[in-house]
């Protein structure tokens, strides 16, 4: 089936708009595996992973390793790979995902590991929807970072992009650029003022 136009482009950020979002739950596991607060893990995640893990300037299997260091364990609980990908179940509006499709070109853009962001797309058969992926752990940038938006952006008409994230900071940051931004809700009543903007 033509879409109707490809004039129009919806970015959307994965997790917490698309799938998801393993990271609350993750520091959940690890505060129980470990005996800390889930606020001091997802401190430490922050402040000692983050960047790194995001931009892909530390490996998946370190970023592991060193976590289970940092927290006083001698080894990785196999249960903490397994809640991220549980987490990352899709969330209500990926049925929304065909329609806007007839609409407007759908790309992807994460701060993400490709490892864990990918598989789970393709099992849930949803990386068909989206013309491109754009993944922080391969392109290097990490959202709000202007550099994240400034190669997605490029070869956009900026009047005619709507982006959503479930960050205030990325969506801040897109809305300085000049691109129309929504923040998504947790209860999805965003993806109203998608089929609006696109009149579907």
């Amino acid at each position: 089936m033509q879409r109707e136009s490809q004039e129009r482009t919806l970015l959307l950020d994965a997790c917490g708009v698309v799938l998801g979002e393993p990271m609350e739950p993750l520091f959940r596991a690890v505060a129980a595996s470990s005996g800390l607060s889930p606020a001091a893990v997802a401190q430490l995640f922050r402040q000692r992973f983050r960047d790194d893990l995001w931009a892909g300037r530390m490996e998946e299997t370190s970023f592991w390793t060193s976590l289970a260091t940092a927290c006083g364990l001698e080894s990785v609980p196999a249960v903490w790979r397994t809640v991220v990908d549980q987490s990352m179940r899709a969330m209500p509006v990926v049925c929304r995902l065909p329609s806007w499709g007839q609409h407007a070109r759908l790309v992807l853009i994460s701060n993400h590991r490709h490892e864990w962001l990918v598989p789970r797309l393709e099992a849930l058969a949803l990386a068909s929807h989206f013309s491109d992926v754009w993944i922080s752990s391969i392109t290097g940038v990490v959202k709000p970072d202007q550099a994240a938006y400034d190669r997605l952006l490029g070869g956009t008409d900026l009047a005619q992009t709507l982006y959503v994230d479930d960050k205030p900071a990325n969506v801040a940051a897109a809305r300085s650029l000049g691109v129309r931004s929504l923040l998504a809700d947790a209860d999805g009543r965003w993806s109203k003022e998608v089929d609006a903007w696109l009149g579907c």
